[in-house]
């Protein structure tokens, strides 16, 4: 559920043709923000939502992750058995619902459905409610690698014997309040994001939901694809900027690798964080050379496709890690124009079939200084 309209289809028709969906969005244009260009949620695809469900037709993180809940566990297979107290739910988000926070704000009709949204936890009992999981609810809300820990927090579930099946949720709305934070770091690119482009001139934010169904072992298909492993650090250098060397996310993929078994020689293709602006970037690229030295693996950045979804980034650009493992494809990176010279040539600008693509690394980064990765594995042949 995200700029591109509703549905993984539509995800996939994206990574496959190298497609962004940054526009200019009228209702942004002259409001005072650096940028109008982002990834917003088509309003014909709230009004979709809406008609399936009008007891919470305003509440719009809702309406997101409640659909994208729905069409994750309806791909699933092998559900039936497990009962709903060994269905657990973790949800990822940054700001849950600021829509209706920001409606408030400025005395407008708030349903109490979308009030009780603004705290994230509450969001997550909600949905839980909605796909009939009676086992553990955990909501995790730790800048943008929110949703890369929330996959961990679910896999953790597993492997401690709390769940056969855990929905994992990631939702984020375009917001006033963070419109305006980002216009005053100065961090959006008026022309929309580039990233690892020369000229790139920072992010662009989006908005979304996606979901993933993570299975006990025995409950998944032959062909699933696994969590192997993941690593997090925290490189404690500024409240916003990142490290510049970039030694927190090499650490965090370190630990990942380790966590996984993995050697930095087996990774066919990592998914950077790639936000386009020019500390990440240049951050990532040093990061990835202290991992891999020369043989730096083929890499992009998603972010020209989806905008910066913040909480809701690390699920969908897991999503399309898993579209990419199942069509052996390396994605490209949408926007990119000229590769920064800074970048390791490994960079992918355009889709292509990949020779080999069997284990996979993501990486996110966050404010605070926060770095984590997740190790991907696509199960048989």
């Amino acid at each position: 559920m995200t700029t591109l309209g509703l549905g993984v289809e539509r995800l996939e028709q994206a990574l496959l043709g190298n497609a962004s969906g940054l526009r200019v969005c009228p209702g942004l244009a002259g409001k005072g923000y650096s940028s109008a260009v982002a990834g917003q949620v088509p309003e014909p695809v709230f009004e979709q939502l809406r008609d399936r469900d009008a007891t919470h037709a305003d509440a719009r993180a809702f309406l997101l992750a409640n659909a994208a809940l729905s069409e994750a566990v309806l791909s699933a297979r092998g559900l039936e058995a497990v009962s709903p107290s060994r269905r657990a739910l973790v949800l990822s988000t940054t700001k849950a619902d600021m829509d209706a926070l920001e409606r408030l704000f400025r005395r407008e009709p708030c349903s109490a459905a979308a009030r009780r949204h603004i705290q994230p936890s509450l969001l997550a009992e909600d949905l839980a409610a909605a796909q009939g999981v009676a086992g553990p609810v955990q909501c995790v809300s730790a800048a943008c690698i929110s949703g890369l820990l929330a996959l961990k927090q679910g896999a953790l579930l597993i492997r401690r014997g709390r769940a056969d099946a855990v929905f994992v949720a990631g939702v984020d709305l375009l917001s006033h309040f963070v419109l305006s934070g980002f216009t005053t770091l100065k961090s959006l690119d008026a022309e929309g994001c580039r990233p690892f482009d020369r000229d790139r001139g920072g992010l662009s934010l989006g908005e979304g939901a996606g979901a993933l169904v993570l299975a006990r072992r025995e409950l998944a298909p032959p062909r699933a694809i696994s969590v192997r492993g993941w690593g997090v650090s925290d490189d404690a250098n500024h409240l916003t900027g990142p490290s510049r060397d970039g030694s927190g996310l090499a650490l965090a993929i370190s630990r990942a690798l380790t966590s996984g078994g993995a050697s930095a020689e087996e990774i066919d293709y990592l998914h950077a964080h790639g936000t386009g602006t020019s500390y990440n970037d240049a951050m990532e690229s040093r990061a990835l050379r202290t991992v891999f030295g020369g043989q730096v693996p083929p890499f992009g950045s998603s972010k020209g496709m989806l905008g910066h979804t913040l909480g809701a980034a690390g699920i969908l650009e897991t999503i399309l890690c898993l579209i990419a493992l199942r069509a052996q494809t390396l994605p490209g990176t949408p926007r990119l124009r000229e590769p920064d010279p800074a970048v390791p040539a490994s960079v992918v600008a355009t889709p292509r079939p990949a020779e080999r693509l069997r284990k996979l690394l993501k990486v996110n980064c966050g404010f605070g200084g926060t770095n984590a990765a997740v190790l991907l594995e696509r199960n048989g042949e």
